[in-house]
């Protein structure tokens, strides 16, 4: 659909749940209800499985994306322990910065110089820390390696291997491809597959609707899906 098919479908639901005397919406506010409503569509997919079903994978396949990164630094502010060696990511120097069009990462994994697509682990800073004297609990070629965050840069955690790459395939955010009016991807309004573009419409009413007779519910929809 186009943006004029979104609104046109979106004021007729709307006005068959509403009353005729109900104020009615520019085409910058439905603008607004859209990049949201599709957000909250993603996100409700992402909840449910991207891989639960075909229509699932379909519905979002324009926002998943394959990244790398090659240049790695030595993580002097982590204690290396039990033959475990730490590397952040340079995220500096040249390349781009990791993570930030990043919505929700599907896989990741790591290479080294000797074997390759190690999956990655994510565990927090406490973790970290409690374990840093456990010869039982290190990051491992067959179980994984470990990545926390630490002042917003990623920590690989090794076992000493020398990582030659990051690989992740992750969902961009939505909120890059806002649905306005005049602005089209592949000649639609929004840039998920047409098959859930009702789907939009149908949230985009309801959020619609939620700020006119719920402003307060309305509020906390906008903080629930923000970014």
């Amino acid at each position: 659909m186009n943006f004029q098919e979104m609104q046109s479908e979106a004021e007729l639901l709307y006005e068959s749940i509403d009353s005729s005397d109900a104020p009615g919406f520019t085409g910058s506010e439905w603008g607004r209800f859209f990049t949201i409503a599709q957000r909250k569509v993603v996100l409700k997919i992402l909840r449910e499985g991207v891989n639960r079903d075909a229509f699932n994978m379909l519905a979002i396949e324009k926002l998943i994306k394959p990244d790398s990164y090659t240049s790695f630094i030595d993580s002097t502010h982590f204690r290396n322990t039990n033959g475990t060696v730490a590397k952040t990511l340079n995220v500096v120097g040249p390349g781009k910065p990791f993570n930030s069009k990043f919505f929700w990462v599907l896989d990741e994994y790591v290479n080294t110089t000797i074997v390759s697509n190690i999956k990655i682990v994510r565990i927090t800073y406490d973790f970290y820390r409690s374990n840093l004297d456990n010869p039982f609990r290190v990051p491992d070629i067959n179980e994984g390696f470990w990545m926390v965050q630490y002042n917003n840069l990623p920590v690989f955690i090794t076992d000493g291997s020398v990582l030659t790459g990051y690989y992740v395939v992750a969902v961009e955010h939505p909120d890059n491809y806002p649905i306005v009016s005049g602005v089209t991807y592949d000649d639609n309004a929004s840039c998920l597959n047409v098959s859930v573009h009702p789907r939009i419409v149908e949230e985009a009413v309801t959020l619609a609707r939620m700020s006119v007779v719920d402003a307060q519910g309305y509020q906390l929809a906008l903080a629930e899906f923000a970014k």
